[in-house]
């Protein structure tokens, strides 16, 4: 699969982790990878931290609130309200990792952060967790995917499994029942020339081919040993669904710290 610098590009290149298992059924395609020590420093210390919190977007807003404050009792109301923003979670972290690897790795182009559509504090949007375009061999596809993080020591761990596991909710991805909602959320955050370029490219092939030229991701982050079992037969049963010329990846990224202490490895955003 292309790195996606046809389109928007990535930035700097990341270093990759190391590939432990993989294969592929069909038109679904299976991978874990561990992330050593070296990568996650570079993830934390950059693209993650950046990813989790919009850093930079945050700053300005911060700094352009900080500039209305003209006396001292207002500035620190001001600290005092900054200060009690809830820092993410660790499936919120674990969500972010997610679309920075598969930014760096797998040729996905995010049009638009979600988290900037919420409207309150605990807001959780609709739909699928991911929702962007795949750039690849000089072409577009719609990429819709869903994203677990879990700790639990079973393999493959609950978050995989039942009507509200991953599985279930990329054969739910999969039919073309819900892709004008998500193609409308889309198209409407096409903001430069050469995003609309590739939506409509990506659009044009979800048309011609009757809503079956997709890409989906399923991603499963993950704080324990590596186990084939955790994506292996999921991604199996996955297959029976999944078909040319409809592409699905079910990856596990197997990170050397706890889960617990994600939020914390990629640093809080100083509100001083």
């Amino acid at each position: 699969m292309g790195d996606g610098s046809a389109v928007g590009g990535a930035g700097p290149r990341i270093s990759r982790g190391i590939e432990v298992y993989g294969g592929e059924d069909g038109a679904v395609s299976w991978s874990g990878v561990e992330l050593t020590t070296d990568v996650m420093a570079e993830l934390g210390a950059g693209p993650w931290a950046e990813r989790v919190g919009d850093l930079a977007a945050t700053r300005d807003f911060m700094t352009e609130l900080r500039g209305l404050a003209t006396t001292e009792m207002e500035t620190e109301t001001l600290k005092a309200l900054l200060a009690s923003e809830p820092e993410p979670l660790p499936w919120q972290v674990g969500e972010a990792l997610a679309e920075v690897l598969l930014e760096h790795w797998h040729g996905a182009l995010w049009l638009w952060d979600g988290a900037r559509d919420r409207r309150t504090r605990k807001a959780s949007l609709p739909g699928a967790d991911l929702v962007g375009l795949c750039v690849a061999d000089g072409s577009a596809r719609l990429l819709f995917g869903e994203v677990k993080s879990s700790s639990e020591q079973a393999s493959p761990p609950g978050v995989m499994t039942g009507s509200d596991g991953m599985i279930d909710q990329l054969k739910r991805l999969s039919a073309k029942d819900d892709h004008l909602t998500l193609m409308k959320w889309l198209r409407f955050r096409c903001l430069t020339p050469e995003h609309r370029a590739a939506y409509r490219t990506a659009a044009g092939r979800w048309v011609q081919s009757k809503g079956q030229d997709v890409q989906l991701f399923g991603c499963l982050v993950r704080d324990t040993a590596p186990d084939p079992k955790d994506v292996s037969n999921r991604a199996k049963d996955l297959a029976k669904t999944v078909v040319e010329p409809m592409h699905a990846l079910l990856t596990a990224w197997y990170l050397p710290v706890a889960m617990t202490s994600w939020p914390q490895h990629v640093g809080v955003l100083d509100v001083g």
